[in-house]
């Protein structure tokens, strides 16, 4: 017979909430993150930040998350750099929904002239247009690249089975019937 020791009891800990946009009412907090005065504040918050004059982005030198953006901890909480930057230029209120959005694609930019505001459709379709998505063969999972979905569109035009396709490309029936009805590779 197993003897299972008796569980102790687990201690009630803080969640993680991770970075989130300043809250409707905190308006009171913003002149007082570093000083008193806005002047003193301004001069502090522009410490953690470094033009780079052939770009023209300002970069920030504070505390970044894993993938680049900036982050600066406020009462405790912690929110984006750039979110912050336009909510204090632009003096809007920014809702979860907004995302903020970078001309120059520096996730650790914060100057003004190249952040906008926008949806994440907006910005998908910015990364789209911009080259930098990972579809098709730039989709580090794809098993084939463009030439073979060229090849495998002019096979089904000249009625080969969808089985004998798939073996001879070594993938399965399903991929070539979802290019067939154009829900994969569709953009070939």
């Amino acid at each position: 017979m197993k003897f299972n020791p008796p569980r102790r009891p687990r201690r009630n800990r803080p969640q993680k909430t991770g970075i989130r946009t300043l809250p409707r009412d905190s308006v009171s907090v913003i002149p007082h993150l570093f000083g008193e005065t806005m002047e003193e504040k301004r001069l502090e918050y522009d410490k953690r930040i470094h033009p780079i004059p052939e770009t023209g982005c300002w970069i920030w030198a504070g505390n970044s998350t894993n993938r680049g953006y900036g982050q600066i901890t406020i009462s405790g909480k912690k929110y984006y750099a750039h979110r912050l930057m336009y909510e204090q230029t632009f003096n809007e209120k920014l809702t979860k929904t907004d995302v903020i959005c970078h001309v120059c694609d520096n996730p650790s930019c914060v100057n003004p002239k190249h952040l906008f505001k926008g949806t994440q459709s907006d910005n998908l379709r910015d990364m789209a247009a911009k080259g930098r998505s990972t579809r098709g063969s730039k989709n580090p999972m794809a098993k084939l690249d463009e030439n073979q979905v060229k090849a495998i569109k002019i096979a089904i035009k000249f009625g080969r089975d969808d089985g004998y396709i798939a073996s001879v490309l070594n993938v399965s029936r399903q991929t070539i019937n979802l290019i067939r009805n154009n829900k994969r590779w569709s953009h070939v």
